[in-house]
């Protein structure tokens, strides 16, 4: 009797143990980084780097005289910055080193330019400029500087440039996701609406997009969408729209929440309900990716929950595992297509290319993320089994692909299986040895 009930005893300290460790790991936080702050400095003459002018309201008058850049290495090779009247803050403007017909360049040179307020300087050139300041060579001048501040006149009408200065600038990168919370104001959400975003760059006029969804072909303006994989179901979600493709980021400094009639088809500003105010990024908000609507046509930044990247894996992870579903012994087919062609939709349409790169490069051995016990289910289901499933993720040209031998087991937390298996097998069969001994023992009193 006493060796029944210490070998209960030792099962239950074993069971205790296994259960602390899964405990925690259950509750360990998935670490958070934070959203993009970008400086970029011009000193390279970058195609999408920031210059700042100070000047606004001397030089710069809205309706009288607006801000444009000439860059250019040669007479032949040349592009103009947009038309600029946004003032960033105080006198400041800020205008985007331009690209030449969408094609990233490095510029050697760039010209200050004050210009018509009524014309464009890619249609008109030099023929709305009031006045201009001298050839300025970026390399030279630009050592960790990003702000030409204008000091006057020249005899000739040339705007002088005085000291060089530095200025942060901050917005959110495209093909990251931006986030949109109602769970304070779930009215948002009554008779049907329809939820977007707008983002802009007002320092120019052309330069704004709405939230966007990616398909298979690219991406297309899109209505957010809720987000799988987490608790809160006022949770949305839309992929920052890239006005450059494949050949430059973006960074957007504004953002608009909007709410639509259900019967609007895509986003516009027809069939509008409610919108937010401008909401910019500054020095106070800039790591938040996340809107939290308050009221009818108000929201602020949320600096609290900033969902990283790996957060949002962790999100397609838990519903890929809470979809599709694997046989205990692997013997048979267990995923339907209709499983399988949910987990294919939330990942085409639902990530961006950035987040969808992540996934298909990841190798799941001895990763103990959601996000790696989902491709490693994912795994065995294509390439272990040969089951008839689409590789939607391509994965089977990935390094990262894994063939596992046998049918993979999840847990529903964040930690690996393996040291739980080790403890318990170390206790249990301490417990068995100790019995063994204690038996032999007794024998030779």
């Amino acid at each position: 009797m006493k060796k029944r009930h210490l070998l209960f005893s030792l099962t239950a300290m074993a069971l205790g143990v296994v259960s602390a460790v899964m405990f925690k790991a259950a509750n360990q936080p998935v670490a958070e980084t934070s959203a993009a702050s970008v400086p970029f400095y011009p000193r390279t003459g970058a195609s999408g780097t920031m210059l700042y002018v100070n000047g606004s309201g001397t030089y710069f008058n809205a309706g009288q005289a607006d801000l444009a850049v000439y860059c250019f290495n040669s007479a032949t090779d040349f592009a103009w910055s947009d038309r600029v009247s946004y003032r960033v803050y105080n006198d400041f403007l800020r205008v985007m080193i331009p690209y030449q017909n969408g094609q990233a360049k490095t510029w050697s040179k760039f010209i200050i330019c004050r210009y018509n307020p009524s014309l464009e300087p890619s249609v008109n050139g030099f023929d709305g400029v009031y006045n201009q300041s001298g050839d300025v060579n970026f390399s030279s001048l630009y050592l960790g500087q990003n702000t030409v501040n204008i000091s006057g006149y020249d005899g000739e009408g040339k705007l002088t440039l005085g000291l060089y200065s530095n200025n942060n600038y901050y917005g959110i990168t495209s093909e990251t996701h931006m986030y949109l919370d109602l769970s304070s104001f779930p009215s948002w959400e009554e008779n049907g609406a329809k939820f977007a975003i707008y983002f802009a760059m007002p320092s120019t006029t052309n330069e704004n997009r709405w939230s966007q969804q990616r398909t298979s072909s690219g991406y297309v303006p899109s209505f957010c969408w809720k987000v799988n994989g987490q608790d809160n179901d006022h949770l949305y979600e839309c992929v920052v729209p890239n006005i450059y493709g494949d050949k430059g980021s973006h960074l957007w400094n504004l953002a608009i929440a909007v709410r639509f009639s259900p019967d609007a088809t895509e986003p516009g500003w027809n069939n509008v309900w409610n919108q937010t105010q401008n909401l910019s990024f500054n020095p106070s908000n800039h790591e938040a990716n996340m809107i939290h609507v308050d009221d009818w046509n108000h929201a602020e930044y949320d600096t609290d929950h900033v969902i990283s990247k790996e957060t949002r894996l962790e999100f397609y992870g838990r519903y890929f595992l809470d979809t599709v579903t694997c046989s205990s012994t692997g013997a048979y087919d267990a995923t339907t297509k209709a499983m399988w062609d949910a987990v294919d939709a939330e990942y085409t349409h639902h990530l961006s290319r950035l987040y969808q790169g992540d996934i298909w490069m990841l190798d799941p051995v001895g990763k103990d993320t959601l996000i790696a016990q989902a491709m490693a289910r994912y795994d065995y289901i294509l390439f272990n089994k040969g089951y008839s499933h689409s590789d939607f993720i391509n994965r089977g040209e990935s390094e990262g692909k894994t063939q596992f031998a046998h049918s993979v087991g999840v847990i529903s937390s964040s930690t690996n299986l393996t040291p739980i298996i080790v403890i318990s097998s170390l206790l249990l069969t301490g417990g068995v040895a100790f019995l063994l001994f204690y038996k032999r023992s007794k024998k030779h009193k």
